[in-house]
């Protein structure tokens, strides 16, 4: 069962990140010298997705023009005969169709999801959530691809997450059925940690069917008018169930300025030309005193 579209919201503000997100989206924040977003559509493409649909918002038309090709840049690099910058200009991923829709209003990421009815058929597709970036060595939508073909049921991207941090994600009450793989009994959003099934939390990966839009509908927005997804999985588990997988990775949350840093240093770690003199910069700079 191959999957071939893939749905990534990017409509939010970005508030946490003021007053960079004034005029930047989030989501075009560096990691080192790539944009969160370039490593969320290299997962989608090496899983073998060709077509994305961008949920987005007025503010946020630099990433499509990421995407897009810049001729008179490239004539200048050209001219110049400036190959090193060029080389980096053909690293950005071009073989995959850009589809985008506004979200006009931010009313949850269920409400986001629907706004791609029209782009979806009744085949199964990816959501990507891009504050989650994951490195591993085999795409985490791929993993999660294979659990699909093998149990033919809606598939959820699960991290074990501190206990302390389980009232931040939607924790799963899960039954293992084998290794990494779980069926879900119950799901819950932001539960205190004593009311928490495990500490198996959603992260933002997901593998959807057709019908889910049907699901969204029926479910009632919250406190502040949002519709969460969390509430349409409820109905969609109890009516044809849904898989949580483990997935093999290391999860960095870019949600957040801390966090984001920490990213990073992570991908810093991992490229062998920075890993020691990072290291011993770090070093450096714990020594210093104000």
């Amino acid at each position: 069962m191959k999957i071939k579209k893939a749905v990534i919201p990017v409509g939010g503000l970005g508030t946490r990140f003021l007053p960079y997100t004034k005029v930047i989206p989030k989501e075009m924040l560096p990691i080192w010298d790539i944009p969160i977003i370039q490593f969320i559509i290299e997962e989608a493409i090496n899983s073998g997705i060709d077509s994305i649909l961008f949920v987005t918002s007025k503010e946020k038309y630099s990433i499509e023009d990421y995407f897009d090709r810049n001729f008179y840049l490239e004539y200048f690099l050209n001219k110049n005969k400036d190959k090193e910058k060029l080389d980096i200009l053909n690293k950005i991923p071009q073989n995959f169709k850009i589809y985008s829709v506004r979200q006009k209003e931010a009313r949850g990421l269920g409400d986001a999801i629907l706004h791609a009815e029209d782009f979806i058929s009744d085949d199964y597709f990816a959501v990507f959530l891009p504050d989650d970036l994951i490195f591993s060595k085999k795409p985490v939508i791929k993993q999660m691809i294979e659990v699909l073909e093998k149990y033919r049921k809606p598939v959820l991207g699960v991290e074990r997450v501190p206990w302390k941090m389980v009232d931040a994600y939607g924790i799963i009450k899960p039954r293992m059925i084998a290794k990494r793989i779980f069926e879900i009994e119950d799901i819950v959003e932001k539960p205190k940690k004593n009311k928490a099934f495990s500490n198996l939390g959603v992260v933002g990966r997901y593998i959807l069917p057709g019908n889910i839009f049907s699901y969204i509908k029926k479910t009632k927005p919250g406190v502040k008018g949002e519709i969460q997804i969390t509430d349409s999985l409820r109905i969609l588990m109890k009516e044809q169930g849904i898989l949580a997988y483990e997935f093999e990775g290391i999860r960095c949350d870019t949600g957040n300025k801390y966090d984001y840093l920490l990213a990073i240093l992570t991908y810093a770690n991992m490229k062998k030309d920075l890993k020691n003199k990072i290291k011993k910069d770090i070093k450096k700079i714990f020594k210093i005193k104000i």
